[in-house]
């Protein structure tokens, strides 16, 4: 389990399979912006039959809030530990609880894990361009926008670009240790 200061994030457990199914299935998932989606349910469940969603290249994990709901669906994507890199994203499912800090606890979650204890040196995250909100998290904790990917997926009828932001380990390391208190 990763440990936010207002989330947690472990791994997908048995019981979470209908509500994730259920909770990702709803437009209002991943907003306007989002044109991804987490896959037909049955395959979705026979992967979590057969690695509990937790592999060395894809990785879901549940975010909660402190109080133990269910709130959304983070992801350790492309691991690739030969160049040390991977990509992430980290969605709240529950349209209630946007806006509160939570998704960006939970990305900073992610990046911290993957630096200190995983030893990668590049993070990786997608963003539908249209999606303003989820790119000034990235922003916040350090991640550049590298480039766009133009009509890069199909959803909602229509192609959407996707914006890719990178964080480099030595800028996160200097940006953390700028931060802390002297």
């Amino acid at each position: 389990m990763l440990a936010g200061a207002a989330v947690r994030l472990r791994p997908v457990r048995a019981e979470d399979l209908d509500w994730l199914v259920s909770a990702a299935g709803k437009p209002s998932a991943f907003g306007e912006f989002e044109p991804f989606f987490v896959g037909e349910a049955e395959s979705l469940r026979r992967r979590f039959e057969q690695d509990g969603l937790l592999s060395e290249d894809t990785t879901r994990l549940v975010i909660e809030d402190r109080a133990g709901r269910r709130i959304g669906l983070a992801g350790i994507d492309d691991v690739d530990l030969h160049s040390r890199v991977a990509r992430i994203s980290a969605t709240i499912l529950e349209p209630a609880e946007r806006g509160k800090g939570l998704g960006t606890d939970a990305h900073h979650s992610l990046v911290s894990y993957l630096f200190l204890h995983r030893g990668l040196l590049r993070i990786e995250a997608f963003v539908a361009a249209g999606n303003v909100a989820a790119r000034a998290v990235l922003k916040r904790l350090g991640f550049l926008e590298e480039g766009t990917l133009r009509s890069r997926v199909f959803a909602h009828g229509q192609r959407h670009d996707v914006v890719v932001h990178g964080l480099l380990y030595e800028d996160w390391s200097r940006r953390s240790a700028d931060s802390l208190p002297i």
